[in-house]
């Protein structure tokens, strides 16, 4: 094959794959801004006039200096490096203070790749000459190609200070907002260039297929799907049959969920340029978040074919394996992609997840750890790790993993709820209260906090603060089975029998296989005098009872027993979305 392409996720390798795009596109387009600029320099030293400041600030070309520029940009763009130098440095000798001179000498010596010295060379002329855009550009095209972004960043934005109609300039600061993930500040930039005047379509051609491709993929991140659509329409029929261009569109297309285009396009490229794993990998990958399992299997397994050693594939079928409910292949497939790659955080995320859903989160944990101590950054791997040690019944070491996450995410409220809810469920409920109003701060009405600092007051007997937090939480989320659960045990306590009726069926309704809600009811009935109601809920209790004794527990214990007592101390299990729980496989 005579193109590479992404070896990685949709996700993961859209954004590679298009940022060494974008990285690409803007080499090119950068030296391109090089180039012109040399004759830029040329022209600005020909426009010069004699200044009467005083010499030492004066930067000044005469007519041999003028012409000796002009010889060198010439010699430049007949690629006479050696022979550009040697003029260039023959000026200087002259005119030590001329900043075009300097200017053009550094974009010699940065073809040449003598990247430092040439970066020397725009800075004094930036001394010499604080506004010389050229000197700007260039420097801006140097910083950019080290990966100095956020430096060149800012020397595009003075070049635009300075000129505001700086094309080249312009569309560079847009290719590199977009490099950093500023979508928003990029399209406008990125419009300008492509021509796009009042959401009409790009008249570009097929020349500026890299800038089109940008836009496409900055229209993607900022939710303008019309325009990323009449884009895509205008990219396909530049781009012809050209595979690299298709596919890159594709993966565009992908991290903006366009998923069944993305897909076709894939097909495309696959006809073009047939057995090319990357590209079959990412067909497989798109077909799987269609929810196309057997084509994406297909896929997938046509791409670990032509690359046994690669570790991806093995992954992605594992999630595939996952979402068929075949736990047993999952877990062969992900081990297969760590006997590949031992590192790969995801694959020990997902041993940990389908450890934890077939619940024995005590064999989860140590994958979980393995993943976190791989990749810190992501915050749903301390989630999780944190989970397991919770449903181990390890609260202390729960409380550690998110102490430790707040650390690195200080503002999160789900971390603060989750620290809460493990104090809550370690019995130290003056942590749990601060961890629970450190949440609320954060995030005020969240219901899940509030029917914990809800149950806490019941607990300590502050009943009027229970129930106007218990009440609070049901008004804010209707169905929030633990707030009628906790409002109708503690209204059964406090004998408002009347009251506690109609919370607690609501409860029973939300959910049916809760036997401590059945218990209540069983109590508020009994005291009603309505015999055979509470003797059909006493039944039902017995028989979850009974069910769920030796069962594993939402914090992955067993049951002891379900009596109105030992309820009390053991919290609900945690909230699915507060937890990072998925009913689909998770792509980290």
């Amino acid at each position: 094959m005579d193109f590479k392409l992404s070896n990685k996720s949709t996700a993961s390798a859209q954004h590679d794959t298009v940022a060494r795009g974008l990285r690409c596109a803007l080499c090119v387009a950068l030296w391109c801004c090089a180039l012109s600029l040399v004759c830029a320099v040329a022209q600005q030293t020909r426009r010069q006039q004699p200044t009467t400041k005083p010499a030492q600030t004066t930067v000044r070309a005469d007519g041999n200096t003028t012409a000796a520029l002009t010889e060198a940009a010439a010699l430049l763009q007949a690629g006479r490096l050696d022979e550009a130098e040697e003029v260039v440095r023959r000026s200087l000798s002259t005119a030590p203070r001329d900043a075009n001179a300097h200017t053009l000498l550094g974009v010699i010596l940065d073809e040449r790749g003598r990247t430092a010295e040439a970066e020397q060379e725009y800075h004094e002329a930036l001394r010499l000459e604080p506004k010389h855009v050229a000197a700007r550009s260039n420097l801006g095209v140097l910083l950019a190609r080290t990966n100095r972004i956020d430096q060149a960043i800012e020397m595009f934005e003075a070049v635009l200070r300075i000129e505001p109609a700086h094309t080249k300039a312009g569309f560079n600061l847009g290719a590199l907002y977009a490099a950093r993930g500023d979508y928003n500040r990029a399209v406008p930039l990125l419009e300008r260039a492509a021509n796009v005047h009042n959401n009409q379509a790009a008249t570009a051609d097929a020349s500026d297929l890299a800038l089109l491709l940008m836009l496409e993929n900055a229209y993607a991140h900022v939710g303008r799907g019309q325009a990323a659509g009449a884009l895509a329409d205008r990219i396909e029929q530049l781009a012809g049959d050209d595979a690299r261009t298709l596919f890159t569109l594709g993966l565009t297309l992908a991290e903006g969920q366009e998923y069944a285009r993305a897909a076709r396009l894939f097909e495309r490229t696959n006809a073009l340029r047939p057995q090319t794993f990357e590209v079959l990998y990412n067909l497989g990958v798109a077909r799987y978040n269609l929810n196309q399992l057997d084509e994406a299997a297909q896929a997938l397994n046509a791409a670990a074919a032509l690359a046994p050693n690669a570790a991806e594939p093995y992954y992605r079928l594992g999630l595939i394996a996952s979402a068929r409910g075949d736990s047993k292949a999952a877990l062969e497939y992900w081990g297969k992609a760590l006997t590949l790659r031992p590192d790969y955080a995801e694959a020990n995320f997902m041993i940990g997840e389908e450890l934890l859903k077939r619940r024995v989160p005590e064999n989860a944990v140590q994958f979980y750890a393995r993943a976190l101590e791989l990749d810190p950054a992501k915050l749903i791997y301390h989630i999780r790790l944190g989970v397991a040690d919770f449903r181990s019944q390890h609260y202390q070491e729960a409380r550690a993993v998110f102490n430790r996450a707040l650390e690195r995410f200080p503002n999160d409220a789900n971390l603060y709820f989750l620290l809460g809810y493990a104090a809550r469920a370690e019995g130290q409920y003056d942590d749990a209260i601060a961890a629970f109003n450190r949440s609320l701060a954060l995030k005020p009405d969240n219901p899940d906090v509030l029917t914990n600092l809800g149950f806490i007051a019941g607990q300590r007997g502050q009943e009027a603060e229970a129930e106007r937090l218990l009440r609070q939480a049901i008004k804010l989320d209707p169905n929030n089975f633990p707030a009628y659960h906790d409002l109708g045990r503690l209204l059964v306590k406090l004998r408002r029998y009347d009251e506690a009726l109609p919370l607690l069926e609501r409860g029973a309704s939300l959910n049916k296989e809760d036997p401590g809600v059945h218990y209540q009811l069983f109590l508020a009935y009994s005291r009603l005098k309505r015999k055979e109601d509470a003797e059909r809920e006493l039944a039902i209790f017995k028989q979850f009872e009974a069910a769920t004794k030796h069962a594993p527990t939402p914090l992955g214990g067993a049951n002891a027993g379900m009596a109105a007592g030992e309820t009390d101390a053991q919290p609900p299990p945690l909230p699915a979305a507060a937890a990072g729980e998925s009913s689909k496989p998770p792509v980290p």
